[in-house]
């Protein structure tokens, strides 16, 4: 295994030059996540379960964000390769009109139909009345959300990595002080408990979108105009090709995952508690994996843009390696801290057990998931691999995770860890065949190189 690491000392400053600043952006996001969650679990089981289901609703749409940010990233990072900035700012033009539109309906959809979705999930009247709340207050939210996310992808595509952090330490840092002053009405605000983390939200969220237009237009020095938004069409094709399968990816796996939410929901409001407050852990933990996610789709599209093909196969097999590495390490570390996280809420001895065996199985499940992680959202994506990614992940989620946990948790009545741990059955499939796409080298395509790219 360490034969395949890659001896190149330009590969790890490039690599920690980019995978460290995102690591350390998503860790902060996860930890606003945490922030907002350690606070609302004050407030009682039912907030977390409504906080936890609005969440699981929002999530639907900021997945199609980033699904939609996936393929111009997969654009962005090879034209950069190519030096080629006119390029960069055709498929931002693309990626952003269709992403606007998508997020206005959506919202528009959640305004009127909050408590349909919410009953989707629960039929807990007080749940469904928290969760109605704060759903109608962070919709709002939602077009600040696609301009971060589709900004701060180009701009990591680009290999432009500190900035945006410092804009996301701001946003978070706002956001927490925000949570403090309106959920618990300190220092004389008003007390709104779940309203005020939606208010929080808003506002923060607001101020990071306005601050990360204003950088992605100093970067790539954009002077926004009607010909600015005028669409190339035979790379808006191209665009389509390689994104759709993306976003069918990014939507399906989300209702996948939102199936599984439905499934500990129904088994109570005790086990659905115990399956939420774990989340902000698992995302802390995951933070690393991100960053190198993230690092090998712009350093191995840059080699592929620049048509140094067989430099980008080099580095998609050392990131495979020290992925499983790392996984091994940070798998031990869950099992280690996650009593001391647990012990933060106030919640009973039921659901606390519950999430921490949950955690336990994450340990077990850690490296799978992380290669998963890294070469199928990373390496395979960065070469345009997107239907084969779909294929892959929509079999694992939709033809083994959700039918083993269907089975355990209503035909063998089984407690919500040992269903949890059926649901990330496919995360080993789907290691295995993906690692085998990456060796085979059948997913590298150089998408700008033609207006009518198959992948």
């Amino acid at each position: 295994m360490f034969r395949l690491l890659n001896r190149d000392q330009e590969f790890y400053s490039k690599m920690f030059s980019l995978a460290i600043p995102i690591a350390i952006q998503t860790l902060l996001i996860s930890s606003l996540n945490m922030v907002d969650s350690m606070m609302i679990g004050q407030l009682g089981v039912a907030s977390i379960a409504a906080v936890g289901a609005s969440n699981k609703i929002s999530s639907i749409l900021i997945v199609v964000m980033h699904g939609l940010a996936a393929g111009g990233a997969i654009f962005t990072a090879q034209y950069w390769g190519k030096q080629d900035t006119e390029g960069i700012k055709k498929i931002l033009s693309l990626t952003f009109l269709v992403m606007a539109v998508l997020t206005v309906l959506f919202t528009v959809v959640m305004l009127f139909f909050t408590e349909a979705f919410l009953g989707f999930f629960t039929t807990d009247a007080e749940v469904i009345s928290i969760g109605n709340a704060y759903l109608k207050i962070v919709a709002f939210s939602y077009i600040g959300t696609a301009v971060t996310v589709l900004f701060s992808s180009i701009l990591k595509s680009m290999g432009e990595v500190k900035r945006p952090l410092y804009i996301s330490v701001g946003a978070i840092g706002l956001n927490s002080l925000l949570n403090y002053l309106l959920i618990f009405g300190s220092f004389g605000f008003p007390e709104w408990g779940v309203e005020g983390a939606a208010i929080a939200t808003l506002i923060s969220r607001s101020v990071q979108a306005v601050l990360m237009t204003l950088l992605l237009v100093k970067f790539l020095a954009l002077k926004m105009s009607v010909h600015t938004l005028k669409l190339d069409l035979p790379l808006a094709k191209t665009f389509f090709v390689v994104t759709i399968p993306s976003m069918i990816n990014h939507v399906l796996w989300t209702l996948g995952e939102t199936s599984f939410f439905w499934v500990y929901a129904q088994m109570g409001t005790s086990q659905l508690a115990a399956a939420t407050l774990i989340d902000p852990f698992i995302f802390v933990f995951t933070a690393l994996f991100v960053g190198l996610s993230d690092a090998s789709t712009v350093m191995v599209g840059h080699n592929i843009g620049a048509k140094e093909e067989e430099k980008g196969f080099r580095y998609a097999k050392t990131f495979l390696v020290l992925s499983f590495m790392l996984a091994i390490v940070l798998g031990g570390l869950v099992v280690v801290v996650s009593p001391f996280f647990i012990a933060i809420y106030d919640v009973t001895d039921f659901v606390s057990d519950q999430a921490q065996y949950i955690l336990y199985v994450f340990a077990i499940m850690m490296a799978p998931r992380i290669i998963n992680q890294v070469n199928n959202v990373g390496v395979l994506r960065a070469g345009g691999d997107t239907k084969f990614v779909m294929y892959l992940d929509l079999f694992g989620v939709w033809g083994v995770g959700l039918p083993l946990a269907a089975l355990g948790a209503f035909v063998f009545g089984l407690p919500v860890y040992l269903v949890f741990l059926l649901a990330n059955v496919h995360e080993v499939v789907r290691a295995v065949v993906g690692v085998r796409r990456t060796l085979s080298r059948k997913w590298m395509n150089n998408v700008i190189e033609s207006k009518a790219q198959q992948v």
